[in-house]
């Protein structure tokens, strides 16, 4: 058996180039010509993809080379940084599922066959957050130095660079949003970010009840993916159609998630993607996920509503928003949500 396959891979009009490069290099007129850019993908598909993002590929290649390194070691050095209450660690295939998917064939409970490794940004011993046990303000949990020499570095200088890619774009995002440039400049001061450093493994035959990652939409704000060697990722248009991500080498795939699409009112999609099992060969990816503060609340912005466009959500408060998410797919989590 197969994995699910679409018959096209997606076109630039279905899924936008962008080359943010002008921007970075503070090119005259360039930021509202990005935010026009963006505005337009994420009214049309929520995908795009990033060229000329100024990350170093060394950074990103480290990245994966770590990413691939860390699914290599056996089980039992795996399983004993496992994913914690604080959402950091270590995610075995299978353990988390379709139940609770808002989107997609949750007609029948299909587990993740992926494997994910969480990193969030790190935070000191003597963080306040960290010393009251905050919900998802944790220590890492590192494989030791002496198991994976290398890995902690390579994974933070790649996190730390997509961070400063995100910060760099936020006044381009609240242009695309019609909203002064520094509008996000007192409201992701502290944000929530995280890697999903994701192996697909190659499983020959397919069961009915597993898939590489299911249907679903992103909690983030916004979410950065570098290309992988192996295409994988299936993105769903608006006439409901699954397409291939087409392959730039160097560039990010770039959405809006569930935080985006509030906060505009849902003038910015949230679009449904996937991931089939890989069947041949195995396939890595490394999501960074880039939320608002755990205590910003979150509500349309004053761009996005009127007389004739009233506030389709109230307004909530990220970190708790974020707990409910989680625990939709991960039952250790559901107590804290729910608390």
């Amino acid at each position: 058996m197969t994995g699910e396959r679409p018959f096209i891979t997606a076109t630039e009009a279905e899924f936008p180039i962008i080359d943010v490069g002008p921007y970075l290099a503070d090119a005259p007129g360039a930021l509202d010509a990005v935010a026009t850019a963006i505005r337009v993908a994420m009214e049309s598909l929520g995908f795009m993809m990033f060229r000329n993002t100024g990350v170093p590929q060394g950074i990103v290649d480290a990245a994966f080379a770590a990413t691939r390194r860390f699914h290599a070691l056996p089980e039992t050095e795996k399983l004993a940084i496992k994913v914690d209450q604080n959402q950091s660690g270590y995610v075995p295939q299978d353990y988390t599922s379709n139940e609770h998917s808002p989107v997609g064939d949750s007609a029948t409970v299909r587990r993740d066959a992926s494997e994910v490794m969480i990193v969030w940004r790190e935070r000191a011993a003597d963080d306040p957050n960290v010393l009251a046990g905050k919900a998802l303000c944790g220590l890492n949990r590192w494989p030791g130095e002496a198991v994976l020499p290398g890995f902690r570095d390579a994974t933070i200088r790649y996190l730390y660079a997509v961070t400063a890619l995100a910060f760099r774009m936020l006044p381009v995002f609240a242009r695309a949003l019609d909203m002064p440039a520094d509008h996000f400049a007192g409201f992701l001061r502290d944000p929530t970010v995280l890697l999903r450093m994701v192996r697909y493994p190659a499983v020959g035959e397919i069961r009915s009840d597993q898939f590489g990652s299911n249907a679903h939409t992103d909690s983030s704000f916004v979410t950065f993916l570098p290309q992988s060697d192996v295409q994988g990722l299936q993105v769903q248009t608006p006439p409901g159609e699954w397409v291939d991500q087409p392959v730039l080498p160097g560039a990010f795939v770039v959405n809006s998630g569930n935080m985006l699409k509030r906060q505009s009112n849902d003038r910015f999609k949230a679009t449904p993607h996937r991931v089939p099992t890989a069947v041949e060969r195995d396939r890595y990816s490394i999501a960074a996920i880039f939320r608002p503060d755990l205590e910003d609340v979150v509500a349309p912005v004053a761009s996005c509503v009127g007389p004739d466009n009233p506030p389709l959500y109230e307004p909530v408060v990220s970190g708790d928003r974020f707990l409910r998410h989680l625990a939709g797919s991960y039952r250790h989590l559901r107590h804290r949500a729910a608390a």
